[in-house]
Protein backbone atom coordinates (compact mmCIF):
# COMPACT_ATOMS: atom_id res chain seq x y z
CA UNK A 1 0.00 0.00 0.00
CA UNK A 2 1.22 3.01 -0.96
CA UNK A 3 1.45 6.09 1.54
CA UNK A 4 1.85 10.03 0.07
CA UNK A 5 4.25 12.50 1.79
CA UNK A 6 1.30 14.77 2.41
CA UNK A 7 -1.26 12.53 4.57
CA UNK A 8 -3.77 14.61 6.25
CA UNK A 9 -4.02 13.55 10.16
CA UNK A 10 -7.81 14.20 10.42
CA UNK A 11 -7.52 10.94 7.64
CA UNK A 12 -5.45 9.11 9.31
CA UNK A 13 -7.66 9.76 12.63
CA UNK A 14 -11.50 9.34 11.26
CA UNK A 15 -11.93 12.82 11.31
CA UNK A 16 -14.53 14.68 8.88
CA UNK A 17 -12.33 15.50 5.91
CA UNK A 18 -13.37 16.22 2.06
CA UNK A 19 -12.64 12.93 1.26
CA UNK A 20 -14.62 10.99 3.91
CA UNK A 21 -17.86 11.38 1.99
CA UNK A 22 -16.59 8.94 -0.59
CA UNK A 23 -15.35 6.38 1.98
CA UNK A 24 -18.75 6.89 3.78
CA UNK A 25 -20.40 5.69 0.32
CA UNK A 26 -18.40 2.20 0.19
CA UNK A 27 -16.50 3.33 -2.42
CA UNK A 28 -12.78 1.77 -2.96
CA UNK A 29 -10.55 4.58 -2.58
CA UNK A 30 -7.44 2.58 -2.10
CA UNK A 31 -4.86 3.49 -4.49
CA UNK A 32 -7.16 5.97 -5.88
CA UNK A 33 -6.41 9.26 -7.00
CA UNK A 34 -8.35 12.22 -5.47
CA UNK A 35 -8.93 15.74 -6.32
CA UNK A 36 -5.73 17.51 -4.75
CA UNK A 37 -2.89 15.24 -5.05
CA UNK A 38 -3.47 13.22 -2.13
CA UNK A 39 -4.32 9.72 -1.73
CA UNK A 40 -6.86 8.51 0.74
CA UNK A 41 -6.45 5.14 2.89
CA UNK A 42 -8.60 3.23 5.65
CA UNK A 43 -8.35 4.69 8.71
CA UNK A 44 -6.66 2.84 11.91
CA UNK A 45 -8.93 1.09 13.81
CA UNK A 46 -9.20 2.13 17.55
CA UNK A 47 -7.46 -1.19 19.01
CA UNK A 48 -4.02 -0.51 17.07
CA UNK A 49 -4.08 2.98 18.49
CA UNK A 50 -4.65 1.69 21.95
CA UNK A 51 -1.90 -1.39 21.18
CA UNK A 52 0.26 1.90 20.26
CA UNK A 53 -0.58 4.54 23.08
CA UNK A 54 0.44 1.72 25.37
CA UNK A 55 3.79 1.74 24.77
CA UNK A 56 3.99 5.67 26.03
CA UNK A 57 5.20 7.38 28.80
CA UNK A 58 2.33 8.94 31.00
CA UNK A 59 3.98 12.41 29.84
CA UNK A 60 4.14 11.18 26.05
CA UNK A 61 0.83 9.73 26.43
CA UNK A 62 -0.87 13.32 28.36
CA UNK A 63 0.83 15.11 25.46
CA UNK A 64 -1.00 13.07 22.78
CA UNK A 65 -4.63 13.69 24.26
CA UNK A 66 -4.57 17.36 23.61
CA UNK A 67 -3.71 16.94 20.22
CA UNK A 68 -7.48 16.07 18.78
CA UNK A 69 -10.94 14.16 19.95
CA UNK A 70 -9.81 11.00 19.19
CA UNK A 71 -6.62 10.67 20.99
CA UNK A 72 -8.00 12.89 23.82
CA UNK A 73 -10.74 9.46 24.17
CA UNK A 74 -8.45 7.07 23.42
CA UNK A 75 -5.63 7.93 25.83
CA UNK A 76 -8.44 7.88 28.85
CA UNK A 77 -8.91 4.43 28.45
CA UNK A 78 -8.46 2.50 31.83
CA UNK A 79 -6.03 0.02 30.69
CA UNK A 80 -3.50 2.19 29.51
CA UNK A 81 -3.13 3.71 32.93
CA UNK A 82 -3.66 1.39 35.09
CA UNK A 83 -0.70 -0.31 32.73
CA UNK A 84 1.59 2.79 33.48
CA UNK A 85 0.64 2.43 37.56
CA UNK A 86 1.89 -1.39 37.38
CA UNK A 87 5.38 -0.39 35.02
CA UNK A 88 6.04 2.85 37.05
CA UNK A 89 5.34 2.12 40.76
CA UNK A 90 5.94 -2.00 40.91
CA UNK A 91 9.32 -2.62 41.99
CA UNK A 92 8.47 -5.81 43.54
CA UNK A 93 5.77 -8.45 43.60
CA UNK A 94 5.19 -7.04 47.21
CA UNK A 95 4.68 -3.25 45.52
CA UNK A 96 2.85 -5.10 43.10
CA UNK A 97 0.49 -6.27 45.36
CA UNK A 98 0.11 -3.37 47.88
CA UNK A 99 -0.35 -0.97 44.54
CA UNK A 100 -3.31 -3.86 43.35
CA UNK A 101 -5.27 -3.68 46.47
CA UNK A 102 -4.84 0.03 46.61
CA UNK A 103 -6.45 0.60 43.23
CA UNK A 104 -9.05 -1.97 44.20
CA UNK A 105 -9.72 0.01 47.55
CA UNK A 106 -10.15 3.33 44.88
CA UNK A 107 -12.03 1.59 42.53
CA UNK A 108 -14.15 4.79 41.75
CA UNK A 109 -11.60 7.12 40.89
CA UNK A 110 -10.39 7.33 37.24
CA UNK A 111 -6.73 5.02 36.98
CA UNK A 112 -5.63 8.58 35.75
CA UNK A 113 -6.20 10.48 38.89
CA UNK A 114 -4.92 7.35 40.83
CA UNK A 115 -1.22 7.98 38.43
CA UNK A 116 -1.65 11.90 39.36
CA UNK A 117 -1.83 10.73 43.13
CA UNK A 118 0.96 8.32 42.60
CA UNK A 119 2.80 10.20 40.65
CA UNK A 120 2.99 13.54 42.85
CA UNK A 121 3.42 11.25 46.13
CA UNK A 122 6.40 9.72 44.24
CA UNK A 123 8.01 13.24 43.46
CA UNK A 124 7.44 14.34 47.09
CA UNK A 125 9.02 11.35 48.23
CA UNK A 126 12.32 12.25 45.76
CA UNK A 127 12.17 15.21 46.98
CA UNK A 128 12.70 14.10 50.59
CA UNK A 129 15.03 11.32 49.28
CA UNK A 130 17.33 14.72 47.55
CA UNK A 131 16.79 16.41 50.30
CA UNK A 132 17.90 13.37 53.38
CA UNK A 133 20.94 12.78 50.62
CA UNK A 134 22.06 16.00 50.75
CA UNK A 135 22.13 16.44 54.40
CA UNK A 136 24.02 13.14 54.69
CA UNK A 137 26.58 14.54 52.52
CA UNK A 138 26.89 17.74 54.20
CA UNK A 139 27.39 15.42 57.59
CA UNK A 140 29.80 13.26 55.72
CA UNK A 141 31.70 16.38 54.93
CA UNK A 142 31.86 17.89 58.01
CA UNK A 143 32.59 14.29 59.66
CA UNK A 144 35.24 14.34 57.55
CA UNK A 145 36.80 17.86 58.75
CA UNK A 146 36.24 16.62 62.28
CA UNK A 147 38.49 13.61 61.51
CA UNK A 148 41.42 15.42 60.17
CA UNK A 149 41.30 18.09 62.76
CA UNK A 150 40.71 15.48 65.46
CA UNK A 151 43.87 13.84 63.75
CA UNK A 152 46.25 16.72 63.43
CA UNK A 153 44.95 17.06 67.11
CA UNK A 154 45.99 14.58 68.65
CA UNK A 155 49.71 14.23 66.37
CA UNK A 156 50.73 17.09 68.03
CA UNK A 157 49.41 15.52 71.67
CA UNK A 158 51.15 12.34 71.36
CA UNK A 159 53.63 12.60 69.05
CA UNK A 160 54.89 15.85 68.53
CA UNK A 161 54.61 15.96 72.76
CA UNK A 162 56.70 12.76 72.44
CA UNK A 163 59.36 14.42 70.18
CA UNK A 164 59.88 17.57 72.23
CA UNK A 165 60.18 15.69 75.27
CA UNK A 166 63.28 13.64 73.78
CA UNK A 167 64.51 16.38 71.98
CA UNK A 168 64.53 19.04 75.34
CA UNK A 169 65.75 16.14 77.39
CA UNK A 170 68.69 15.03 75.52
CA UNK A 171 69.65 18.63 74.86
CA UNK A 172 69.34 19.86 78.73
CA UNK A 173 71.36 16.62 79.77
CA UNK A 174 74.54 17.61 77.27
CA UNK A 175 74.42 21.32 78.17
CA UNK A 176 74.46 19.68 82.10
CA UNK A 177 77.61 17.36 81.41
CA UNK A 178 79.33 19.99 79.87
CA UNK A 179 78.71 22.77 83.00
CA UNK A 180 79.86 19.54 85.11
CA UNK A 181 82.79 19.17 82.99
CA UNK A 182 83.92 22.94 83.03
CA UNK A 183 83.59 23.56 79.57
CA UNK A 184 80.91 26.04 79.40
CA UNK A 185 80.29 28.84 81.41
CA UNK A 186 76.26 29.54 81.34
CA UNK A 187 73.76 29.38 83.91
CA UNK A 188 71.39 26.91 84.68
CA UNK A 189 68.22 29.00 83.48
CA UNK A 190 69.90 28.44 79.72
CA UNK A 191 70.79 25.11 80.32
CA UNK A 192 67.51 23.74 81.23
CA UNK A 193 65.87 25.84 78.76
CA UNK A 194 65.38 23.56 76.34
CA UNK A 195 62.95 21.91 78.98
CA UNK A 196 61.41 25.14 80.29
CA UNK A 197 60.30 25.37 76.28
CA UNK A 198 58.97 22.36 76.12
CA UNK A 199 56.97 22.59 79.41
CA UNK A 200 55.44 25.86 77.34
CA UNK A 201 54.30 24.14 74.49
CA UNK A 202 53.39 21.24 76.97
CA UNK A 203 50.88 24.05 78.69
CA UNK A 204 49.60 25.47 75.13
CA UNK A 205 48.70 22.17 74.91
CA UNK A 206 46.87 21.72 78.21
CA UNK A 207 44.93 24.66 78.03
CA UNK A 208 43.72 23.46 74.36
CA UNK A 209 42.58 19.85 76.07
CA UNK A 210 41.03 21.98 79.04
CA UNK A 211 39.18 24.40 76.68
CA UNK A 212 37.99 21.04 74.65
CA UNK A 213 36.80 19.71 78.24
CA UNK A 214 34.64 22.35 79.22
CA UNK A 215 33.26 22.81 75.83
CA UNK A 216 32.14 19.58 75.47
CA UNK A 217 28.40 19.42 76.73
CA UNK A 218 27.64 21.30 73.23
CA UNK A 219 27.42 19.13 70.01
CA UNK A 220 30.61 19.92 67.94
CA UNK A 221 32.83 19.63 70.94
CA UNK A 222 31.86 16.48 72.59
CA UNK A 223 33.08 14.50 69.12
CA UNK A 224 36.64 15.98 70.17
CA UNK A 225 36.49 15.18 73.76
CA UNK A 226 35.84 11.74 73.54
CA UNK A 227 37.91 10.52 70.68
CA UNK A 228 40.86 13.26 72.12
CA UNK A 229 44.33 11.27 73.50
CA UNK A 230 47.36 12.40 75.55
CA UNK A 231 48.43 13.04 79.06
CA UNK A 232 46.67 15.55 80.22
CA UNK A 233 42.78 14.28 79.16
CA UNK A 234 43.87 11.17 81.44
CA UNK A 235 44.74 13.13 84.47
CA UNK A 236 41.40 14.95 83.73
CA UNK A 237 39.39 11.64 83.91
CA UNK A 238 41.49 9.71 86.60
CA UNK A 239 41.65 13.13 88.79
CA UNK A 240 39.50 16.01 88.39
CA UNK A 241 39.78 19.00 86.35
CA UNK A 242 40.89 21.21 89.17
CA UNK A 243 43.72 18.66 90.53
CA UNK A 244 44.86 17.67 87.31
CA UNK A 245 45.31 21.10 86.90
CA UNK A 246 47.40 21.12 89.97
CA UNK A 247 49.17 18.16 89.32
CA UNK A 248 50.57 19.56 86.32
CA UNK A 249 51.22 22.76 87.74
CA UNK A 250 53.87 21.26 90.62
CA UNK A 251 55.14 19.04 88.64
CA UNK A 252 56.15 22.07 85.68
CA UNK A 253 57.32 24.12 88.62
CA UNK A 254 59.84 22.14 90.04
CA UNK A 255 62.75 22.51 87.33
CA UNK A 256 62.30 25.90 87.10
CA UNK A 257 62.48 25.65 90.94
CA UNK A 258 65.33 23.61 90.80
CA UNK A 259 67.69 26.62 88.50
CA UNK A 260 66.77 29.02 90.72
CA UNK A 261 68.06 26.85 93.70
CA UNK A 262 71.42 26.14 91.85
CA UNK A 263 71.77 29.84 91.19
CA UNK A 264 70.80 30.97 94.56
CA UNK A 265 68.30 32.98 93.22
CA UNK A 266 65.94 31.86 96.15
CA UNK A 267 66.26 33.52 99.27
CA UNK A 268 65.49 30.46 102.30
CA UNK A 269 65.24 31.58 106.01
CA UNK A 270 67.11 28.01 106.77
CA UNK A 271 70.45 27.75 105.06
CA UNK A 272 70.11 24.03 105.73
CA UNK A 273 66.44 23.94 103.45
CA UNK A 274 67.88 25.79 100.85
CA UNK A 275 67.45 22.79 98.16
CA UNK A 276 63.13 22.43 99.69
CA UNK A 277 61.62 24.42 96.93
CA UNK A 278 61.83 21.86 94.03
CA UNK A 279 61.75 18.77 96.17
CA UNK A 280 58.27 20.68 97.90
CA UNK A 281 56.74 20.85 94.11
CA UNK A 282 57.69 17.33 93.90
CA UNK A 283 56.17 16.15 96.95
CA UNK A 284 52.78 18.46 96.37
CA UNK A 285 52.37 17.34 92.69
CA UNK A 286 52.34 13.48 93.83
CA UNK A 287 50.01 14.08 97.17
CA UNK A 288 47.51 15.78 94.77
CA UNK A 289 47.46 12.27 92.87
CA UNK A 290 47.28 10.63 95.96
CA UNK A 291 44.43 12.79 97.30
CA UNK A 292 42.31 12.00 93.77
CA UNK A 293 43.01 8.66 93.73
CA UNK A 294 41.94 7.75 97.47
CA UNK A 295 39.26 10.13 97.09
CA UNK A 296 37.79 8.58 94.14
CA UNK A 297 38.68 5.45 94.69
CA UNK A 298 39.53 4.30 91.53
CA UNK A 299 41.87 1.32 90.94
CA UNK A 300 42.31 1.02 87.21
CA UNK A 301 45.19 -0.37 85.45
CA UNK A 302 46.51 2.95 84.59
CA UNK A 303 45.93 4.29 87.75
CA UNK A 304 47.97 1.23 89.78
CA UNK A 305 50.32 1.16 86.87
CA UNK A 306 51.26 5.08 87.14
CA UNK A 307 51.47 4.88 91.09
CA UNK A 308 54.14 1.96 90.61
CA UNK A 309 55.82 3.06 88.10
CA UNK A 310 56.01 6.59 88.08
CA UNK A 311 54.68 8.59 90.94
CA UNK A 312 55.50 5.99 94.22
CA UNK A 313 59.49 5.76 93.15
CA UNK A 314 59.98 9.63 91.99
CA UNK A 315 58.45 10.62 95.45
CA UNK A 316 60.53 7.94 97.11
CA UNK A 317 63.53 9.13 95.24
CA UNK A 318 62.56 12.44 96.24
CA UNK A 319 63.17 11.75 99.40
CA UNK A 320 66.19 10.24 99.48
CA UNK A 321 67.86 12.53 97.61
CA UNK A 322 66.29 15.63 99.91
CA UNK A 323 67.75 13.60 102.98
CA UNK A 324 71.06 13.17 101.47
CA UNK A 325 71.34 16.39 100.62
CA UNK A 326 70.25 18.44 103.69
CA UNK A 327 69.96 15.66 107.42
CA UNK A 328 71.10 12.74 105.95
CA UNK A 329 74.13 13.52 104.20
CA UNK A 330 76.20 10.02 104.52
CA UNK A 331 73.34 8.09 102.87
CA UNK A 332 74.48 5.57 100.36
CA UNK A 333 74.15 6.84 96.68
CA UNK A 334 73.06 2.91 95.94
CA UNK A 335 70.33 3.76 98.44
CA UNK A 336 69.16 6.68 96.77
CA UNK A 337 68.89 5.39 93.69
CA UNK A 338 67.29 1.72 94.47
CA UNK A 339 63.82 2.36 93.50
CA UNK A 340 64.79 4.21 90.49
CA UNK A 341 66.73 1.37 89.71
CA UNK A 342 64.56 -1.34 90.95
CA UNK A 343 61.27 0.24 88.89
CA UNK A 344 63.87 0.70 85.40
CA UNK A 345 65.03 -3.13 86.11
CA UNK A 346 61.38 -4.42 86.58
CA UNK A 347 60.29 -1.79 83.36
CA UNK A 348 63.14 -4.14 81.13
CA UNK A 349 61.76 -7.52 82.34
CA UNK A 350 58.34 -6.72 81.61
CA UNK A 351 59.67 -5.14 78.43
CA UNK A 352 61.67 -8.25 77.39
CA UNK A 353 58.89 -10.60 78.07
CA UNK A 354 56.31 -8.92 76.21
CA UNK A 355 58.62 -8.48 73.06
CA UNK A 356 59.33 -11.99 73.46
CA UNK A 357 55.82 -13.61 73.74
CA UNK A 358 54.64 -10.82 70.60
CA UNK A 359 57.49 -12.25 69.02
CA UNK A 360 56.24 -15.59 69.55
CA UNK A 361 52.58 -14.58 68.49
CA UNK A 362 54.11 -12.98 65.58
CA UNK A 363 56.03 -16.12 64.32
CA UNK A 364 53.04 -17.61 64.56
CA UNK A 365 51.49 -15.65 61.53
CA UNK A 366 49.91 -12.63 63.28
CA UNK A 367 51.48 -9.38 61.90
CA UNK A 368 50.21 -7.19 64.31
CA UNK A 369 51.65 -9.01 67.18
CA UNK A 370 55.20 -8.83 65.25
CA UNK A 371 54.69 -5.28 64.70
CA UNK A 372 53.87 -4.30 68.14
CA UNK A 373 57.23 -6.92 69.18
CA UNK A 374 59.26 -4.38 66.98
CA UNK A 375 57.96 -1.38 68.87
CA UNK A 376 58.64 -2.87 72.35
CA UNK A 377 61.48 -4.17 71.30
CA UNK A 378 62.86 -0.51 70.35
CA UNK A 379 61.34 1.01 73.37
CA UNK A 380 63.76 -1.21 74.97
CA UNK A 381 66.61 0.01 73.32
CA UNK A 382 66.15 3.29 72.93
CA UNK A 383 64.43 4.41 76.16
CA UNK A 384 65.12 1.87 79.39
CA UNK A 385 68.07 0.87 78.56
CA UNK A 386 70.09 3.84 77.88
CA UNK A 387 68.28 5.03 81.10
CA UNK A 388 69.53 1.96 83.38
CA UNK A 389 72.99 2.94 82.12
CA UNK A 390 72.44 6.47 83.43
CA UNK A 391 71.43 6.05 86.68
CA UNK A 392 74.06 3.38 87.15
CA UNK A 393 76.83 6.15 85.96
CA UNK A 394 75.01 8.51 88.49
CA UNK A 395 75.39 5.88 91.20
CA UNK A 396 79.10 5.07 90.22
CA UNK A 397 79.86 8.95 89.73
CA UNK A 398 78.39 9.42 93.29
CA UNK A 399 80.70 6.30 94.93
CA UNK A 400 83.69 8.24 93.05
CA UNK A 401 84.02 5.26 90.71
CA UNK A 402 84.67 5.63 87.19
CA UNK A 403 83.88 3.12 84.40
CA UNK A 404 88.06 3.30 83.29
CA UNK A 405 88.62 2.08 87.39
CA UNK A 406 86.09 -0.42 87.23
CA UNK A 407 87.61 -2.00 83.76
CA UNK A 408 91.00 -2.11 85.38
CA UNK A 409 88.96 -3.97 88.21
CA UNK A 410 88.01 -6.41 86.10
CA UNK A 411 91.05 -6.90 83.86
CA UNK A 412 93.56 -9.97 85.13
CA UNK A 413 97.14 -9.16 86.03
CA UNK A 414 99.33 -10.91 83.34
CA UNK A 415 102.98 -10.40 82.65
CA UNK A 416 104.52 -8.35 80.28
CA UNK A 417 106.21 -9.90 77.40
CA UNK A 418 109.85 -10.15 79.00
CA UNK A 419 108.53 -12.33 82.16
CA UNK A 420 108.70 -9.69 84.83
CA UNK A 421 105.48 -8.81 86.12
CA UNK A 422 103.98 -5.72 85.04
CA UNK A 423 101.18 -4.88 87.61
CA UNK A 424 100.76 -1.45 87.10
CA UNK A 425 98.50 -1.37 83.88
CA UNK A 426 97.96 2.25 84.56
CA UNK A 427 98.94 5.50 82.14
CA UNK A 428 101.61 7.88 82.49
CA UNK A 429 98.97 10.24 84.18
CA UNK A 430 97.83 8.35 86.80
CA UNK A 431 100.93 7.57 88.49
CA UNK A 432 102.72 9.04 91.11
CA UNK A 433 106.32 10.81 89.74
CA UNK A 434 108.03 10.92 92.81
CA UNK A 435 110.50 8.16 93.24
CA UNK A 436 111.11 8.69 96.86
CA UNK A 437 108.93 5.93 99.12
CA UNK A 438 106.62 5.96 101.58
CA UNK A 439 108.44 3.90 104.41
CA UNK A 440 110.60 7.05 105.41
CA UNK A 441 107.29 8.49 107.15
CA UNK A 442 107.14 5.03 109.38
CA UNK A 443 110.68 5.88 111.23
CA UNK A 444 110.57 8.33 114.16
CA UNK A 445 111.13 11.98 113.24
CA UNK A 446 114.35 13.38 114.87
Amino acid sequence: MYIPSRTSLPVLLGEESPHSTAMASGEKLEGKQLKGGSISIRPIPDECWTRVLGNLEATELSTCSVSCLRFSRLSDHPELWQALLRSDFCASLTHRAMLLAWMAMHHHFHPRQLYIFKRREHLLDLEIARADLCQRYEQAREQDRKQRRLRALNYFLVRVIHCLLCISVLASSILLWLKLKDAVTMSYYLIFSPVLGFESVFFIAASMTFLIYFQRSSTGWTFYWNRLQGTVRWFILFTSPCEGFLVLFFAGAALPLLAATLEEDLPVPWPSLRVLPPFLAVWLGTGCFAFSVLRRRQCSSSCIGSCLFLWCPLAAFSTLLFSRLTVWPWLSPMVMMLPLLLVTCMLILFSSFLTIASFWLGWRGSRDWMEYATTTLLAILAFLLPMLTVEITLVCYLKGLSFFALYQSCLPLKPNGLGAPHLDRLPNRYRRHDLHSDTELLLPQP
